[in-house]
């Protein structure tokens, strides 16, 4: 039998030898394809040697492997795969269907590739560990089989992209830890309104390349996300905006913040690039105000809502008005909203107070105080104060400019406007002289006649008018008009009176009124 196995042996090696170069290449060619196949197909299930089974669990950890075993039990619940060299994870890993499987461990492989159809024959994971690999890249939809998957780990990888719609389609998601990665952008969808997971309650982005957090939209989230939002050890830039954010989550007692205070650092601006701890920030560098918890404000007939924000999601929540009252359906001032909040109003004075909101669950309770202060008066009220002093103001304002112009406008002497280069006519000749124009008269009356008397008493020649002609005139006339028969019986003394009023206006006496 021996010789036998010996012939045949050195038949073969005959053969071989007659063969030419030409027709051996194929089978070089045909032999890593076959090693491969067998690596891609991997070693069956050894319950004893390579792997421990019990019950419904399959444990294959530190046993060197490079591909998944097969053969797994079609009722496996639980498989651990970690701290082996399975470098690749493709989508026929598994050629069975895996139904009942629910938790599947590949941490600590060295894993650098991922196909998008890795997860077609575990659609029932809840739980899924990927951390501690060599992971780059997260492609679109790559999770997309997996909707009830609760809990996935990615931390310690090396990835530095991640497609919006990576972790869309998972909509039972508790808890996503992406820390200790190269992440440069921050995931807002994740948490924001209307394209955040509405099942997530825990986001670890921290140890990562970030360096552009958005406040405003971070602080507008609730509270039961903010507690487990997790963004520290990160490059981000010292502003008081942040520190404003951190100091804020601080007082309200959330976790991300306080069990990681000294974790909260952000860098200095300037060429050294120092790293400083976040809450420090309002004493040494920035001088940032101090944040303190402001009460809620109002004024009298407004409407005012009170947020019972937690650090849990669905609790029961029940509120305490002012005076230990609770609040009940009888009270009309005061409603409690389909949120849990509280809508109050119209506020009255009576209103101000401390409003207690009671929270509890099976494993958690929490209250909180808001204090509300009413001030006692309407919002509107200082409006129309201000209105009414804005307008007595411009009423001053446009008074003082009338004013200047009737003391200070001149007439007007250009040649467009009417009445320009007309000669004025003697005094007599007017019948609505001014008694400037009786004055220059009177001036040049006296020269006349002290160059015609030789330096006698002056004769004064002055014109006037009837006085039936100027009843509706200023002067010494009769104002309500009487009849002319009445006029001509003192006109006599009228002119004798004008004449001496005349005169004294010429004088050079001063006038005694």
């Amino acid at each position: 039998m021996g010789d036998s196995r010996c012939t045949s042996h050195r038949a073969t090696g005959a053969v071989f030898g007659r063969m030419s170069l030409a027709t051996l290449v194929p089978f070089a060619l045909l032999l890593p394809t076959l090693r491969v196949s067998a690596q891609l197909m991997g070693s069956p299930l050894d319950c004893h040697k390579t792997c421990v089974c019990a019950s419904n669990i399959v444990s294959c950890s530190k046993m060197n492997l490079t591909n998944v075993p097969t053969g797994l039990p079609r009722y496996t619940a639980v498989l651990d795969l970690s701290f082996n060299s399975i470098t690749r994870l493709r989508a026929e890993w598994t050629p069975v269907i895996l139904g009942r499987l629910h938790s599947l461990s590949l941490n600590n492989n060295g894993l650098t590739f991922l196909s998008s159809e890795a997860f077609v024959s575990v659609t029932k994971l809840q739980y899924l560990d990927l951390s501690s690999n060599c992971i780059r890249l997260l492609d679109e939809f790559i999770f997309e089989p997996l909707e009830n998957l609760e809990v996935l780990l990615l931390y310690n990888n090396c990835i530095s992209q991640i497609d919006r719609t990576a972790f869309s389609s998972l909509v039972n998601l508790q808890k996503l830890y992406l820390s200790h990665n190269q992440i440069s952008r921050f995931p807002l969808e994740l948490v924001k309104e209307r394209s955040r997971l509405e099942t997530l309650r825990l986001l670890d982005v921290s140890s990562n390349r970030i360096k552009v957090l958005p406040l405003h939209e971070l602080q507008a989230l609730p509270a039961w996300i903010k507690n487990g939002l997790f963004f520290h050890n990160n490059s981000l830039p010292c502003t008081c905006q942040l520190y404003d954010m951190v100091a804020r989550w601080h007082l309200r007692g959330l976790i991300s913040a306080t069990d990681f205070r000294s974790s909260h650092t952000c860098v200095l601006p300037g060429q050294k690039k120092e790293k400083m701890a976040i809450m420090d920030l309002n004493k040494v560098s920035l001088n940032c105000s101090e944040v303190k918890v402001l009460d809620e404000e109002a004024f009298l007939e407004q409407f005012l809502v009170l947020d019972c924000d937690t650090r849990q999601r669905d609790m029961q929540k029940s509120w305490v008005l002012p005076g230990n009252v609770p609040l009940s359906a009888a009270n009309t001032t005061a409603v409690m909203r389909q949120d849990s909040s509280i809508s109050i109003g119209p506020l009255r004075a009576e209103d101000s107070g401390v409003y207690i909101c009671y929270a509890t669950s099976d494993s958690f309770n929490e209250t909180l105080y808001v204090t509300v202060v009413v001030f006692n008066s309407t919002k509107s009220s200082g409006l129309e104060n201000l209105k009414t002093a804005y307008t007595t103001l411009v009423a001053c304002l446009v008074s003082l400019v009338m004013i200047l112009i009737y003391l200070y406008l001149t007439p007007c002497n250009c040649p467009c406007c009417p009445g320009y280069g007309l000669e004025k006519t003697e005094p007599r000749d007017s019948l609505n002289s001014s008694t400037v124009s009786i004055a220059q008269a009177c001036k040049d009356t006296g020269q006349e006649s002290l160059e015609g008397s030789g330096g006698g008493f002056p004769f004064r020649h002055m014109g006037f008018q009837e006085i039936k002609d100027q009843v509706e005139h200023n002067g010494r006339l009769n104002p309500i008009g009487e009849e002319d028969e009445e006029l001509q019986g003192e006109n006599r003394d009228r002119r004798r009176s004008d004449a001496e009023s005349v005169s004294s206006v010429c004088s050079d006496t001063p006038m005694v009124m």
